[in-house]
């Protein structure tokens, strides 16, 4: 199957004792969520994929419901609140017709489809745009209503970049800060597309970089890993195209213009803003973290030791307001739809955001010539 960042994600939202997780395990097939009379009884967000005919796998998640009144309310809904800028599109169970929450819903710019519970139990409902659930045949219906509104075109990191049977040089370095025993997400999604698409893959290390590039001269495209950016595109650079894994998911995931036009700010750096490194992954960094050691080393180079930093790992992402940047890792943790609830947000705030490969490759003076 198919990775979860890659696959559209439904959220199941509503008020407390609405129906959330008897929906939620309906459509799953299974008691994925623990359901109660109990208010309060989900916490945590539950999320489990199926395969939707039509639309491939699907990430349904369970959320924590509005109204919650025990001692964990606010904690339950901010959690959920988290969920919600992961969505492609919501499911909102909607029992006493609550405007507050679907208007709450309706603030991301995310197709919301209504469903009554009606399992076990009369429903006299007026309201033609909602989805009446009575049994596990209902979830046609969803299913249906899903595949009307969730755009089905798969995401790529090649489609044009390169076309056809390409061949594709991946420099990736094996230092300390990556993986033992296997490659990281970025790097497996890339050798996986290329695969699909008929495409030939060199994978290499980052020594003796000119031997490789004189044996494979026809190759269509370089991908490196950001940290040996510069050093790549100065033995490939003349000869073909290069780029960064980093710098294709920011394409795939995010918003590269965007990004390319606020890494263009640091222009303007006096020496004593205030930055923010956002990363998606939620692994302890390491003494080479590209993240939190060696952006801010570039960065402190180039603009001194005035620059005052903060860190932020996984959903963590918010008080942006004062900041003076955004830098991103590469999301490949991430759906598309988090990624661009973020940047919705920067923007928003009128706040700079961009990315780790198109900052390295700002400040290694190459951003006007590396693909994407």
């Amino acid at each position: 199957m198919m990775a979860r960042s890659l696959q559209k994600h439904i959220v199941i939202a509503g008020r407390v004792n609405a129906g959330k997780s008897t929906l939620f395990n309906s459509i799953m097939g299974s008691d994925a969520a623990i359901v109660s009379s109990k208010r309060g009884t989900t916490t945590d967000a539950v999320r489990k994929s199926i395969e939707v005919p039509g639309l491939g796998p699907v990430v349904f998640i369970d959320t924590a419901g509005f109204g919650d009144d025990t001692d964990l309310s606010d904690e339950r809904l901010k959690k959920t609140r988290a969920e919600f800028s992961k969505a492609d599109a919501f499911i909102y169970i909607d029992d006493n017709d609550d405007e507050a929450i679907l208007k709450e819903l309706e603030k991301y710019n995310k197709p919301v489809i209504k469903v009554i519970m009606a399992i076990d139990r009369d429903v006299s409902y007026d309201n033609e745009d909602a989805i009446v659930y009575r049994d596990d045949s209902s979830r046609e219906e969803i299913f249906t209503a899903l595949k009307k509104v969730l755009d089905t075109k798969e995401e790529s990191l090649l489609d044009g970049v390169v076309d056809g049977k390409a061949t594709i040089i991946m420099v990736m370095p094996q230092d300390a800060a990556a993986p033992k025993g296997r490659l990281i997400k970025a790097q497996v999604e890339a050798i996986r597309e290329a695969l699909d698409k008929g495409m030939t893959s060199i994978v290499v290390g980052d020594e003796d970089l000119e031997s490789v590039r004189d044996r494979f001269h026809g190759a269509d495209l370089v991908i490196c890993d950001s940290r040996v950016f510069k050093k790549v595109y100065d033995v490939f650079g003349g000869i073909t195209k290069v780029t960064s894994f980093s710098v294709l998911f920011s394409k795939m995931k995010g918003d590269i213009d965007y990004f390319i036009e606020s890494v263009k700010k640091f222009d303007n750096f006096k020496g004593d803003e205030k930055i923010l490194i956002a990363e998606a992954c939620t692994h302890p960094p390491i003494n080479e973290d590209i993240g939190t050691v060696k952006i801010p080393a570039m960065l402190k180079k180039r603009f001194g030791d005035g620059l005052k930093f903060t860190f932020t790992r996984a959903d963590d992402f918010e008080d942006i307001d004062d900041f003076d940047m955004i830098i991103h890792c590469g999301a490949c943790m991430f759906n598309r739809a988090h990624v661009m609830s973020r940047v919705a947000m920067a923007k928003e705030k009128n706040v700079p955001m961009t990315n780790y490969g198109v900052t390295i490759a700002y400040l290694n003076d190459i951003l006007d010539k590396i693909q994407y």
